[in-house]
């Protein structure tokens, strides 16, 4: 059974970096995490922003992302951001077209990257084989967002990492474990 550690986290993560460092995606990232780093308090994204942040979770729902009123996103990016109650978060930014607990949870993260890790297929893979995640990696639904959420916090703070080096370590590990296993032999 996988064994998720620190030094798994910084293996795997660097793994990550080690693909996507020059790529057009992790340019993106850092981009969005600059472009929000100087917006003022409450943050929020402005179109231009938030369909960025749509090409680089979930590319094939871009026409949707493009279709939402520009005031709409700026509105519920920024009530997203100062809601307290976190079902009511991820509520708000799905009555923007294109958006679903994964991509939700990506603009969370990115709006609050200490609070909100990013709701993944491949991090939840990663975590059923760890012997972490009981439901189907299937389920994108709230309460499988939710789970989601409490285990990543918690495995984040127990690790001493960030959620976003855990998330990319977990990513990377579902994604490369295997091809890393055949160099290895």
């Amino acid at each position: 059974m996988l064994e998720i550690s620190g030094e798994f986290v910084y293996h795997w993560a660097a793994e990550y970096d080690k693909h996507f460092n020059e790529s057009k995606e992790a340019q993106v990232e850092k981009q969005l995490r600059q472009w929000l780093a100087q917006q003022p308090e409450p943050k929020y994204l402005d179109k231009e922003h938030f369909v960025k942040l749509g090409w680089w979770k979930a590319r094939r729902q871009m026409e949707n992302y493009k279709a939402n009123d520009r005031n709409l996103v700026e509105e519920a990016t920024r009530l997203a951001y100062e809601a307290t109650n976190e079902r009511i978060k991820l509520h708000i930014l799905k009555v923007l077209k294109g958006v679903q607990v994964p991509v939700a949870s990506t603009i969370l993260h990115f709006l609050q990257p200490d609070s909100f890790p990013i709701f993944d297929i491949h991090v939840r893979k990663s975590l059923k084989k760890a012997g972490r995640w009981d439901g189907d990696v299937n389920d994108a639904s709230d309460e499988a967002w939710r789970d989601y959420v409490v285990l990543m916090r918690d495995l984040s703070e127990h690790l001493g990492v960030s959620l976003r080096e855990l998330d990319k370590a977990l990513w990377a590990y579902d994604k490369w474990e295997k091809e890393e296993q055949c160099v290895l032999l």
